[in-house]
């Protein structure tokens, strides 16, 4: 290896045992990748309710007047729960960002999988991305009309399974150390 530019090279690719083409550091990358578009998704959910509440307070909370003081006590119930989906959302995608992923361990490399583990993360994350993506596409279809309780019970629903694929993934980091 006296060759200055081929053993630079070497370095460059293989420095403090990182090869960006071993397969375990793909599946590392892919992780990222996953989890992001899952909070893109999110992200744009909550976008799409901050534009449908924008809308349901300009058309259904009117100003108040002397004869009518206060907005309709349902209209403003059904306010506030657009803000706490809003909220809750807004909460899972910053746990999705902010998802931990084992770090490269040469010492604990012998005792688990390593790549096994990183491709089974991957996994938990594609389960993530479903609810997330069926949230953004309900959110971009629902109007100010059609908000009811039959909607807010339907996203809920997907708020939970998003949870429930943020646990199982933390689950699986718990458990294999």
């Amino acid at each position: 290896m006296s060759n200055p530019i081929r053993r630079q090279l070497d370095l460059l690719m293989n420095a403090y045992g990182y090869n960006l083409y071993e397969g375990k550091n793909r599946a590392r990358a892919d992780d990222l990748i996953v989890r992001q578009a899952a909070a893109g998704a999110l992200g744009t959910a909550v976008n799409s309710l901050r534009t449908l509440r924008t809308e349901y307070r300009r058309r259904f909370i009117p100003n108040p007047t002397r004869d009518n003081p206060e907005p309709p006590r349902a209209r403003l119930d059904d306010l506030s729960e657009m803000t706490r989906l809003q909220e809750q959302m807004a909460d899972l995608e910053t746990r999705i960002r902010s998802m931990a992923v084992p770090v490269q361990d040469r010492a604990w490399e012998k005792f688990r999988k390593e790549s096994q583990l990183l491709n089974d993360l991957l996994m938990k994350d594609y389960n993530l991305i479903s609810p997330c993506k069926a949230l953004e596409a309900q959110l971009r279809t629902i109007s100010v009309e059609s908000w009811n309780a039959e909607t807010v019970g339907q996203v809920q629903t997907a708020i939970g399974q998003i949870d429930d694929a943020i646990r199982a993934r933390q689950n699986l980091l718990q458990f294999t150390g």
